[in-house]
């Protein structure tokens, strides 16, 4: 090749490749000391997040569009007296305004999600460089009610808790694309229906505040779940928090401890032992055992609250004997134990959705102790949840099959047609019915006549069993005197409806769980049982003394039972009674708050009152 010919090629070439370069180092430089702003919109649309809502359709969480302030600081020419500015219409600190607005970016947040009466006044300021940005913000409409299961999001309306964070891509559309009227990409933002009931939550979550004001507990919850479907109906935990303002509440608040922890469950796992030895050693039933207030082990002494004497199996469980227990299951082998315990779901997830369910401690056989069987048997040895204290009784509840909690009804999409239906996940059976009733009419005894008397309820009949067992020190290494008090419930017993698991953390008052969790209980029955449309016994015709003044007054309209207590609203029920044939229903105990019908309607012979009591 001629060499003048190879020099202009390797000249031409060159120029070309400076000619490329000097424009991308133009092209650099412009986009690097540009004024404007370029968005990008090559992502889809956000259009917030779907709705959370109760069974009922009642939102627990909604998305509301705001406007969120941002700013250009090299577009900004006085950036002293804007600052000064702008801290007055927003509220905001100088100095934090002051730090953004010296930023080397085009582009600094400066506040998001802004009320709308702080929009007008910076939009007032006609500020160069400031500029503003839609934005959904999540609310919380009931504030407090049902946050654990909600959870909440980030200021980058991502979930951090709940089911929030669990369902994050479906709520926020992130998991599908389309294209909206005008052809625009957008995430289809979907809505998630609980199982939950906005009433029940609102009642269980309004005992237990009471009730952690009262014993001084460092926590407590309620799981209550619908006996044949096992969707639950409400899970209250306090103390709780506020998901419009997560972040002024410490960790404690947020945290659903007995989804999240796990604790022994004391007596209560009675009833589990007692499931062993039905299907295993039906001989132990028919035995007697005898109580000293005590009972020896492998050279460990065991005791009992009480010397309960001579015992059959139904006295073991009524009067929660440890001592009987421990010689009931001596014949029980390890295995028949450990296989009633793992069939019941002890040991393993239950599926509740609600992130950071833990597995509990069920050890295999084989790291069993001498004594890890009879410390089980009274329910050591071992931790538990919630979710599956309240799925094991429940399979007693309805005769015997194992249902999974679930607190999820469907996935919704925008216009309401359903994405994903949940239905009831069975494991299948798991006790035959004859020997759920015999478990089921332990634990009715139990409330009749044992430690969970404070459980009943004069207008329905109640089962359960109660359930202490001691805090152990990881510090001390031993047991402390701090305690776990719990109850586990059926209600009601002859039809049943549903399981309710009740927990407390740490009662200051270092209560029992036939004391401070089985009151509870009560009280939740029978404010959501009604409301369930189940029927209570009818009481009108209870003897209640009246007095004279009653006796003589002429009732021509409903009498305002506002502020009474029982005693003196009987009073004047009975006279109702008598006169007019009116049957009567109290629901709960203390003061009346609320009656129907109404007071100074008139009485129509033989209708129903029904007077509300807290």
């Amino acid at each position: 090749m001629n060499e003048s010919v190879f020099k202009r090629r390797v000249y031409v070439t060159a120029l070309v490749l400076a000619v490329i370069t000097v424009f991308f180092v133009i092209k650099l430089f412009n986009l690097h000391f540009s004024e404007k702003i370029i968005l990008h919109t090559s992502e889809p649309l956000d259009t917030g997040r779907g709705y959370i809502t109760d069974r009922n359709g009642y939102y627990l969480a909604l998305s509301v569009e705001y406007d969120s302030i941002f700013a250009n600081p090299s577009e900004i020419l006085n950036k002293d007296q804007a600052v000064l500015d702008l801290a007055a219409a927003t509220g905001l600190s100088t100095g934090f305004i002051r730090e953004r607005l010296s930023s080397d970016k085009k582009f600094v947040w400066l506040k998001r999600k802004s009320e709308h009466h702080v929009i007008e006044r910076v939009k007032a300021l006609k500020i160069k460089g400031i500029y503003f940005r839609k934005e959904y913000g999540r609310v919380y409409p009931y504030d407090e009610l049902a946050s654990n299961i909600s959870g909440f999001v980030g200021v980058d309306n991502h979930g951090l808790e709940g089911v929030e964070y669990l369902f994050d891509k479906i709520l926020s559309g992130r998991d599908e694309i389309v294209r909206d009227e005008t052809g625009r990409e957008i995430y289809l933002r979907k809505n998630l229906r609980l199982t939950i009931d906005r009433f029940i939550q609102f009642v269980a979550e309004d005992e237990l505040e009471i009730a952690i004001k009262r014993h001084g507990a460092h926590q407590c919850s309620v799981l209550i779940m619908e006996v044949n479907t096992g969707r639950v109906l409400a899970f209250a935990k306090k103390p709780s928090f506020n998901p419009n303002s997560f972040q002024n509440y410490p960790p404690q608040f947020r945290k659903n401890f007995s989804i999240v922890d796990t604790f022994e469950p004391g007596s209560t796992l009675k009833i589990m032992s007692l499931a062993a030895l039905i299907e295993n050693r039906p001989d132990a039933l028919k035995k007697e055992y005898v109580c000293n207030g005590y009972v020896d082990i492998n050279d460990v002494r065991i005791n009992c609250l009480h010397k309960h004497g001579k015992l059959n199996i139904t006295d073991v469980i009524v009067k929660s004997c440890n001592a009987g227990m421990i010689q009931s299951v001596r014949p029980l082998e390890k295995a028949d134990m450990y296989k009633t315990l793992r069939k019941f779901g002890f040991g393993e997830k239950t599926g509740i959705e609600i992130p950071g369910e833990a597995l509990g401690i069920l050890r295999p056989v084989n790291q069993w102790s001498g004594l890890s069987k009879y410390s089980i048997s009274i329910g050591h040895e071992l931790s538990v949840t919630a979710s599956q204290m309240t799925a094991a009784f429940n399979s007693i509840a309805n005769g015997g099959v194992y249902i999974s909690p679930s607190l999820i009804e469907k996935i919704e999409r925008p216009d309401g047609s359903a994405v994903k239906s949940f239905y009831p996940a069975a494991k299948g059976r798991v006790l035959s019915e004859e020997h759920a009733h015999a478990l089921l009419s332990a634990m009715r005894s139990v409330v009749k006549t044992g430690t969970g008397k404070r459980a009943d309820s004069i207008f329905y009949e109640i089962a359960g069993k109660t359930g202490t067992s001691q805090k152990f020190s990881q510090h001390t290494g031993a047991y402390s005197d701090r305690n776990v008090s719990s109850f586990i419930g059926i209600a009601p017993y002859d039809k049943p409806v549903i399981t309710m698991f009740v927990v407390f953390d740490d009662p200051g008052d270092s209560s029992t769980g036939g004391a401070v969790a089985a009151p509870v209980f009560a009280r939740i029955t029978e404010r959501i049982l009604p409301y369930l449309g189940i029927g209570g016994r009818d009481i009108s015709g209870l003897t209640v003394k009246s007095t004279l003044k009653d006796k003589d007054r002429d009732y021509l309209t409903v009498p305002d039972f506002n502020g009474l207590g029982a005693g003196e609203s009987l009073d004047i029920l009975r006279i109702l009674n008598e006169r007019n044939g009116i049957k009567y229903y109290i629901k709960g105990e203390g003061r009346v708050f609320a009656q129907k019908p109404a007071p100074g309607s008139r009485i129509q012979n033989n209708e129903n009152i029904i007077i509300f009591m807290r």
